[in-house]
């Protein structure tokens, strides 16, 4: 027999009960839960992902900033310090007297120690008891320098002085004096000469320089300024290009420059 169906009431199959269906903001709230989950599933998961690319950015940040120690890797050779072979050093120049390669064998040896500023080591130095053996070298003429053999004549014509002023034997040598015309000034005078045919050449003032050396050594003893002060006109004279005479430093003034070195 049939029953009249309760309002709200379903008939259906024993054990079963029916359930009303959900409505359509129920379904809207199941679907927002869902998307909800799933929104919140994308954030962490991007969360996470953006962390790992800012922490990865930190990483580089600092691997890459002022404060970062980084290996050093192999020199390309371009640095200003890389050089594929050592470079050469110079000797330094030796500054000073040197010592000849080669002994004394005559008195025109010695015009080294005056123009090449070298010394004879088995020469002997100026020790022990006076005189002191001297020879005087002039250079009145650029690249002629020559042995003055008669300055010494007022001090007697023995073999002893002329050995001790003007000796012929360079082994006997202890200084070498070198006298060198530096300039000229004014004429002094005009000075004729018949031979080898009438003519007038001018003397002029001039400035010397003297310089002894210790022939064994090298070493300095004396450099002074001397004026010519033999400003007589010559018997004899040697004329140059510019046909000029010089004058000359005198006998008398050569030997007292040099006597005490010679003497004491």
């Amino acid at each position: 027999v049939g029953m009249p169906s309760e309002p709200g009431v379903t008939v259906g199959a024993p054990g079963w009960v029916g359930a009303t269906p959900p409505t359509g903001s129920n379904h809207s709230a199941i679907v927002a839960a869902v998307v909800g989950g799933v929104v919140v599933v994308l954030l962490v998961l991007c969360l996470g992902l953006v962390g790992g690319f800012f922490l990865l950015r930190d990483e580089e940040t600092a691997a890459s900033g002022p404060k970062a120690t980084a290996p050093a890797g192999p020199s390309t050779g371009g640095g200003p310090t890389a050089s594929a072979t050592p470079t050469p050093v110079e000797e330094p120049v030796v500054q000073g007297p040197q010592a000849s390669a080669y002994p004394a064998e005559k008195i025109e040896d010695l015009n080294r120690v005056c123009d090449e500023d070298v010394y004879y080591p088995e020469l002997p130095k100026r020790a022990g008891k006076a005189p002191h053996p001297v020879v005087l070298l002039l250079a009145d003429t650029p690249g002629l320098r020559y042995k003055d053999d008669g300055y010494y004549y007022d001090l007697g014509l023995s073999k002893k002085v002329e050995q001790t002023w003007a000796s012929e034997d360079p082994r006997t040598v202890q200084m070498v004096a070198c006298l060198d015309r530096v300039s000229a000034g004014s004429t002094i005078r005009t000075c004729k000469f018949d031979d080898p045919k009438p003519q007038t050449l001018p003397l002029v003032r001039t400035s010397w320089r003297l310089r002894v050396y210790e022939a064994a050594t090298g070493r300095k003893l004396l450099e002074k300024t001397m004026t010519g002060d033999d400003q007589k006109c010559p018997y004899v004279v040697m004329v140059g290009a510019d046909r000029k005479i010089y004058a000359e430093v005198s006998d008398r003034a050569a030997i007292a420059a040099l006597r005490n070195l010679v003497t004491r």
